[in-house]
């Protein structure tokens, strides 16, 4: 049906009158006498009495008249989700992490979107990075935030910000009583490392540790950074870390940092190079923001 028709008819059932409800709609009045007796015909029963000195309603059109401003609701509802939809206000977002990343930018990216688009679905699924990429492919997730980017022409890499990097451990360790260490000073400790076939972040502490003329003794390899914060706690080895992890480790810990520094570590937002979801660009628009944010003026 051509809704024209029941605007039509809402006008002449709310001015019961050819003449003003014609002056309403902005055309003449033969025209609207047509269209109404189109729209009679289509549903096969007559929706007003005519006299010369009157038009009234029928049953069916009294009807019609209570249940046409439930059609015309309906479809600014539909055209106002479709408009949300299309501004990515409205839809899902899957996003892969581990919980290392769960620190700074990323939980405050979190909140801010829910606050601003409180219509957005979104969900966490936390995975080993290699499960991450693969889910990311098969389109299982929409966006990952990695410590170490990956040379993939599928994939996207943006750089949100580097973390400089700190050495963990007990702070009863002969080590803490130093504010500064040296690289070299780690080289006769054990360590404590998330899994290097797992974690490509675990790799670039690995190669940072040779370039700074020391291999790491790795006494456990974990994949869940609160296992290594409990390892180390424990006495198992010293760790490398983002400083930002600081925040999520248990009493029991000291962060001290090197000199010189090792390379500081890239936090990358990563997702499929073709994907144009509006929902997806306004996630990644409010971690740009914050990113912004957090850079010295």
């Amino acid at each position: 049906m051509d809704l024209r028709l029941l605007r039509y008819f809402m006008a002449l059932a709310e001015e019961l009158h050819f003449g003003r409800a014609a002056t309403r709609l902005h055309i003449c009045q033969p025209p609207l006498s047509q269209q109404i007796r189109l729209l009679e015909e289509e549903l096969g029963t007559p929706l007003f009495e005519r006299s010369h000195h009157r038009v009234e309603l029928t049953a069916a059109g009294q009807m019609l008249k209570e249940q046409a401003p439930l059609v015309f609701e309906q479809l600014n509802r539909a055209l106002d989700l479709t408009r949300q939809t299309g501004r990515g206000q409205l839809g899902e977002l899957e996003i892969g992490m581990i919980s290392s990343v769960m620190v700074g930018v990323l939980p405050r990216a979190l909140h801010l979107f829910r606050e601003r688009y409180p219509q957005v679905s979104w969900r966490l699924h936390e995975m080993t990075p290699a499960a991450q990429v693969k889910a990311l492919k098969e389109k299982r997730i929409d966006a990952c935030v990695f410590r170490v980017g990956y040379d993939d022409p599928q994939l996207r890499n943006e750089l949100l910000i580097y973390e400089p990097i700190r050495v963990v451990m007990p702070v009863d360790h002969p080590l803490a009583a130093k504010q500064l260490l040296a690289p070299a000073d780690l080289a006769p400790e054990p360590f404590v490392a998330l899994e290097l076939k797992q974690s490509r972040f675990a790799d670039f502490l690995y190669q940072c540790c040779i370039q700074a003329g020391f291999t790491p003794q790795i006494r456990q390899q974990v994949i869940e950074v609160q296992t290594l914060l409990s390892l180390v706690r424990a006495g198992f080895g010293v760790a490398l870390l983002p400083a930002s992890i600081e925040q999520l480790a248990p009493a029991g810990l000291v962060f001290r940092r090197l000199t010189p520094a090792l390379p500081e570590v890239p936090l990358y937002a990563t997702y499929r190079a073709d994907d144009d979801s509006p929902v997806l660009k306004l996630f990644l628009d409010t971690l740009r923001e914050l990113v912004l944010q957090d850079r010295p003026a």
